[in-house]
């Protein structure tokens, strides 16, 4: 069978599909542990004392058994920001709003007000915005890798589509705009196109490097016919000379294990990388393509060139620092941005002169004093320039010099006039709150400015259930937040300032998570208050090469946690942590399963069973997922069983209630009894998607096995006949109390309420 694997993520990007990250892409430094690389960037590590209460939503039945309980996250969290002025010279500040959909804010930069909101329909982040030559933005979406622009000198907010053609094409990764045409890279296909805003063709580039699913960063120069692509990962740099088809690598050997380049800048004489994961910002030569110099820094870009034509900004260790292309020298400024933030985008903003530029209304001011002058001998023209048509009046004593000495007027010698460089200021957004920063070259004065800006719905990333089953747990992608809907009373709260969760589990009233990044283990003790030592940190993985928490299941009525990972940056396979609930002690056993991760756990008496994901490392392993179990007494005694069929990933594993093992492997639904028994499966689909997460199954009290896989929810009687029951929509599943059934589309949570309960609902 063929056996298709799409790697599916989001972050400093987007997500193509509704439940599924990547690994790659949402990695973060240890500050900014409350969600980015997307890239949400929340430098914050404190557990904030805020809860907030939602007001129930109205359900609103859509087909019998279906209701739609409404969003249950919200947050105001801008991922990406552009400053741009309109023809008239007012300048806006754009900001991108993650959300499901995700939503561009128009804020007018001289009253700091917001002038508009625009949907973004069809996208839950944008990364790439530029600003072409008549000063309308243009957005490039996620999802559909969707097309926007916005027209600030008409209003006009303007979806074009989506511009690749490739499928695999799901996201955006960066554009730029040169004269007339827009130049968009992608992923996951690893593609390019350019789509010319006046004729709305496009032409497509293709994938640039085979295997390389990312075109990361694009500067181009349309007068020289020259495009600089960065791709990944591994990183390659690569640039399109005048009168070539083919892409030629520029990129030096000693930064091939470099991921990508987060961000081109082209100026005449230099090309400017921001490489990533390393704070590295690499200078080219243009012409020679040679490295001329390299420095270190913490802001997710460079500036552009400066007005002057001499420096660039950057900043590091939160000051803002000048670099100097010529003397190749740093300055460190002495000014700082707020604590525990680094500059995301850096844009110039010129500056009104104060001496008035002659325009019709200092024309008709010059006319009026003309006529004043020839009426007043007293009235004399100004050597200077007016300000406003203020006139300038000399003393009556001077008449009599006039009158009685006339002046012989020499000739006037024509001095070159040399213009005068215009004042401007720099500025950039440091966090997800759309913090401003507004740095004067010319007083050396740093301002902050702060915004309020909207909350979007965010999208849903990890269910889980309250063992009682009266509530039901909700994490938001990328954005984090902890939502908590009461199953009976259908109220709703909000629990904030916590990151992406990967994993959780209720048990004894206590919620195990498992947080990214740096695979936090974290336990929330529900009979107190939220607050700042409410969730508790356990213990940071990263320490042992981990990422993500990828797994949670509890042991012998919770007085164990054992918990499973995925690795980053280990030598070799995911982490098993068995957290004792009593003591509070960890049991680590690194490197489990040799480079593969560990994202399913069940116990079932003495014995745990797991799951595995051959994404592990930013690598795939050749051999395919393994399904083991170990005594708990001896976890390093693990046996393997072998499954009838291949599989990349074990996503979701139960014990129903006669003590047999499910489990979905692929698009494969499997059950195990124990070593004397054949193990007997259905195959439900035979294409997956993603590395970790497409599948989840619970066991209903009806007797039927239920589960959603790639978006559709299907159930299963004990003998593996399937009954499908929705063809999309459906990601993540839980049970409540009653039996029914919980799972999301984007950010809403949606209620089924099975057969056998209806008739129940229906007569009461």
């Amino acid at each position: 069978m063929k056996k298709v694997y799409l790697p599916i993520i989001a972050a400093m990007i987007a997500t193509p599909t509704g439940n599924i990250v990547s690994a790659e892409e949402l990695t973060k430094t240890e500050e900014q542990l409350n969600t980015e690389e997307v890239v949400e960037v929340d430098n914050s590590e404190e557990w904030l004392e805020d809860v907030v209460e939602i007001e129930p939503v109205e359900e609103v039945v859509v087909e019998e058994g279906y209701e739609n309980l409404g969003p249950l996250i919200y947050k105001s969290s801008a991922i990406s920001s552009k400053i741009a002025a309109n023809n008239e010279g007012d300048y806006f500040i754009y900001y991108i709003m993650h959300g499901s959909p995700a939503a561009l804010v128009v804020v007018d930069y001289e009253t700091k007000e917001i002038v508009h909101t625009f949907t973004l329909e069809d996208s839950k982040s944008a990364w790439g915005l530029d600003i072409d030559e008549k000063g309308k933005l243009w957005i490039g979406g996620s999802v559909s890798s969707v097309l926007y622009s916005y027209d600030p000198n008409t209003e006009e907010f303007e979806k074009h589509g989506s511009i690749f053609s490739n499928k695999s094409d799901t996201s955006i990764q960066d554009l730029i705009v040169s004269g007339n045409k827009v130049y968009a890279g992608s992923a996951y296909g690893g593609s390019l196109v350019a789509y010319d805003t006046e004729t709305k063709e496009i032409e497509e580039f293709g994938q640039i490097r085979k295997r390389k699913e990312f075109v990361k960063a694009i500067v181009a120069d349309e007068e020289t016919d020259e495009i600089f692509v960065s791709i990944g990962s591994p990183m390659d740099l690569l640039v399109k000379k005048p009168k070539t088809k083919n892409f030629t690598s520029f990129l030096p050997a000693k930064y091939m294990s470099e991921k990508y380049a987060q961000d081109l800048i082209l100026t005449d004489d230099y090309v400017v990388a921001r490489l990533y994961p390393s704070n590295v910002a690499v200078v080219f030569d243009r012409k020679t393509l040679k490295i001329v110099d390299e420095f270190e820094l913490k802001s997710k870009t460079v500036s552009t060139l400066s007005p002057d034509g001499k420096s660039l900004y950057y900043t590091k260790a939160e000051q803002l620092i000048k670099y100097d292309f010529e003397t190749k020298e740093h300055t460190e400024l002495g000014l700082y941005l707020p604590k525990g933030t680094e500059a995301i985008n850096l844009d110039f903003i010129l500056k009104e002169s104060e001496e008035v530029i002659e325009d019709e209304t200092q024309k008709e001011d010059k006319t009026q004093k003309e006529d004043i002058d020839e009426k007043d001998t007293n009235v004399l023209p100004s050597n200077k320039p007016l300000l406003k048509s203020t006139p300038s009046v000399i003393d009556s004593s001077l008449e009599k010099l006039v009158d009685e000495e006339p002046i012989t007027e020499e000739p006037v010698k024509e001095v070159p006039i040399e213009e005068e460089p215009k004042e401007w200021i720099l500025s950039g957004m440091v966090d997800n709150l759309g913090q401003l920063f507004e740095y004067n070259p010319q007083t050396s004065e740093m301002k902050h400015f702060q915004f309020e800006l909207p909350e979007q719905p965010v999208e849903l990333y990890t269910l889980a259930s309250s063992s009682d089953g009266t509530k039901i747990f909700a994490n938001g992608y990328m954005s984090g937040g902890l939502g908590v809907y009461d199953v009976a009373t259908g109220n709703k709260e909000l629990y904030r300032n916590i990151s992406q969760i990967e994993s959780m589990f209720d048990i004894n009233n206590k919620l195990y998570i498992g947080a990214y990044p740096l695979a936090r283990l974290l336990v929330y003790d529900r009979s107190k208050p939220w607050d700042t030592t409410n969730p508790k940190e356990v213990i940071r993985l990263n320490q042992y090469g981990q990422e993500r928490t990828t797994a949670v299941a509890p042991y012998k009525d919770g007085k164990e946690i054992i918990f499973g990972t995925l690795p980053d940056a280990s030598v070799g396979g995911g982490a098993l942590a068995i957290y004792d609930t009593d003591t509070e002690k960890m049991e680590i056993h690194e490197n489990y399963i040799y480079n593969q991760s560990i994202v399913s756990l069940v116990s079932r008496g003495t014995e745990v069973f797991g799951g595995t994901s051959i994404h592990a490392n930013q690598q795939v392993n050749p051999r395919g997922a393994r399904l083991f179990y170990f005594n708990r007494s001896n976890p390093e005694d693990k046996k393997y069983i072998h499954l009838p069929f291949d599989s990349s990933m074990i996503t979701s594993l139960i014990v129903d209630k006669e003590n047999k093992v499910w489990g979905m492997a692929d698009g494969k639904l499997f059950v195990y009894t124990d070593e004397w028994t054949d193990i007997k499966y259905v195959e439900l689909l035979p294409l997956i998607s993603g590395r970790f997460r497409n599948a989840q199954i619970v066991e209903g009290d009806d007797g039927y096995i239920y589960g959603s896989v790639e978006g559709k929810l299907f159930r299963v009687t004990k003998d593996l006949q399937v009954e499908w029951l929705k063809d999309k929509g459906v990601y993540g599943l839980e049970k409540d109390m009653n039996g029914n059934l919980y799972y999301y589309d984007g950010s809403n949570l949606w209620k089924y309420t099975i057969e056998k309960n209806r008739d129940k609902k229906q007569q009461e």
